[in-house]
């Protein structure tokens, strides 16, 4: 593929409701969205981590950080750029998981809408819906908490895991690189500058992309 664009945008996503775990009262999604331009393909991806390390040691600003310094200038040196070779790329870095699903993931969603591939089809799905799930935060009292798990099941999730219970399930049925930040709402899209921007040669496409390591398990 050839790579015309890189950017990171810094999104705030509202919540429905407020998500309340042991960590503290979340109002808003915090976070990036990772945006590829290749071969005339537009890419995202999400980074899943929070601003703070405080789940797991991976977050926001770090994640950048590793991205402009190390991860995409790795990539983009490669002789010919590809979403299945995003990990052999970056198996130097240590650590750093999410940041590195996230580039490749970006890359993947440029490299099959390049060619009218639909994610489903390179994963081989063989249906258009799945169950989804949902979780519920912390409640002060029994009686909400149980009235939020009825409107969820009413609603036809089929898992529903509760924030902070013993049990997990607990009802089931080289870069230039300025600072920029956007806040999303559920009805309309924000505008914002473009956070940071990569550009870099490499061959044409030719064939469609291999599968690459973000596939499912064997």
């Amino acid at each position: 593929m050839k790579i015309e664009l890189i950017e990171l945008y810094e999104v705030q996503v509202p919540l429905v409701t407020p998500f309340r775990t042991s960590f503290g009262t979340m109002h808003s999604k915090d976070t990036f969205l990772l945006h590829v331009v290749a071969d005339g393909a537009d890419g995202w991806s999400e980074f899943a981590g929070d601003p703070e390390p405080l789940y797991c040691s991976e977050f926001i600003a770090a994640a950048e950080i590793v991205l402009a310094e190390h991860l995409v200038p790795r990539v983009l040196a490669l002789p010919e750029v590809t979403a299945a070779a995003v990990g052999p790329a970056t198996a130097a870095v240590k650590g750093h998981p999410m940041a590195k699903a996230a580039l490749e993931t970006a890359l993947l969603d440029a490299e099959l809408r390049a060619h009218g591939m639909a994610i489903g089809t390179f994963l081989g799905a063989v249906r258009d819906r799945v169950p989804a799930g949902v979780s519920v935060g912390i409640k002060d009292t029994i009686p909400s908490l149980l009235d939020d798990v009825e409107g969820y099941l009413a609603a036809g999730y089929q898992r529903i895991t509760c924030a902070g219970s013993t049990s997990s399930t607990c009802c089931s049925s080289s870069s230039r690189w300025t600072r920029t930040t956007c806040s999303a709402t559920p009805s309309s899209r924000s505008g914002c500058a473009l956070r940071s921007a990569w550009t870099s040669r490499s061959p044409a496409r030719g064939t469609p992309p291999p599968r690459s390591s973000c596939g499912p398990a064997a």
